[in-house]
């Protein structure tokens, strides 16, 4: 059977088009960050310092004694090819907020992370992190920044260009499980319906109490649209960081917080306060006791659902 010319055009089209979206799904599912306007935190100031190769930004997000026992904590964005030199700190955590990029122990093989991934990082060991060729990289970082071991004789090294380029490499091994949809973290299997929530909730631990950084440990709690807690203490008092969709924080007596990815809200011990999504988000962040030794939690009434339907509109 002969096809004729117009209708050939037309089937080359239809297999041009499926090429470029199968394209785009597959730099998608890999996580690939092609600008910076795609990250999901908003980064902070460039840095000047000549412990990095290329353009990095830093933005503080918790310091240090603001929050109880909780450590330093900072967001660092690599643009592509970006990366720190080799150094030595103070125990560290990693979590991967978007993007692809290494982190490599000296002696060892590079490790590709990508979004959703914790890495712990032990005291004194020598590494170094940033971007890969291809994709911005996006990570919280949080670390001991009370030790006093060894930081090095001051000499700045950095992986050589050439062998950047062909870096002995693997997936990190200690990845966890699938995250759900583009959420930024594993989140838990199943949700759960507490009575003290107005619904369904996913809570999962992201980091144990032990863990190389002295920082608390590190829950990730998911609530669907409309779902929010009710008013509550912690007696050692709480941080949050907002990582998914749009949220609310607020102190007794203080005004609600909108809570975008990124943001931090810390609420003092013995301080009531509540927070959740908002009416038409998925929201999601992270939480801990801001001291650890105190574990206390009181739970109070909920807000009315006129307070809350009165805030609506305040998703910016």
């Amino acid at each position: 059977m002969k096809i004729s010319h117009s209708l050939t055009l037309f089937l080359g089209m239809l297999l041009f088009l499926f090429g470029c979206t199968s394209t785009k799904k597959t730099a998608s599912e890999n996580g690939r960050i092609t600008s910076i306007e795609q990250l999901s935190l908003v980064p902070g100031d460039k840095v000047d310092a000549p412990r990095f190769l290329g353009d990095v930004y830093s933005k503080n997000l918790i310091k240090d004694g603001e929050a109880g026992a909780f450590p330093v904590t900072n967001l660092i964005v690599f643009e592509p090819k970006a990366r720190s030199a080799w150094h030595t700190h103070g125990g560290m955590i990693l979590l991967i907020t978007d993007g692809i990029g290494y982190y490599q122990e000296e002696g060892k093989p590079a490790q590709i992370l990508r979004k959703g991934d914790i890495v712990e990082i032990p005291e004194g060991v020598r590494h170094w992190h940033g971007a890969t060729k291809d994709s911005w990289f996006s990570q919280i970082v949080i670390y001991d920044s009370h030790w006093n071991g060894a930081h090095g004789d001051g000499t700045i090294e950095f992986v050589p260009d050439e062998e950047y380029e062909r870096l002995a490499e693997e997936e990190y091994a200690g990845r966890g499980k699938k995250r759900f949809g583009n959420q930024m973290f594993s989140r838990a299997e199943k949700g759960v319906q507490l009575p003290t929530f107005t619904g369904v909730a996913f809570v999962n631990d992201l980091l144990k109490a032990e863990n190389a950084a002295k920082c608390p440990g590190l829950h990730y709690v998911v609530f669907e649209p409309g779902v929010i807690n009710n008013w509550h203490l912690h007696e050692g008092g709480q941080v949050l960081i907002a990582t998914d969709g749009i949220g609310y924080h607020q102190i007794e007596g203080g005004k609600v917080q909108v809570m975008h990815p990124g943001d931090v809200a810390i609420c003092p011990p013995g301080i009531k306060h509540w927070h959740g999504g908002s009416k038409d988000s998925v929201f999601a962040h992270i939480a801990a006791n801001s001291d650890p030794t105190e574990q206390g939690v009181q739970w109070f009434e909920p807000i009315s659902e006129e307070e809350y339907e009165s805030l609506s509109g305040a998703t910016k």
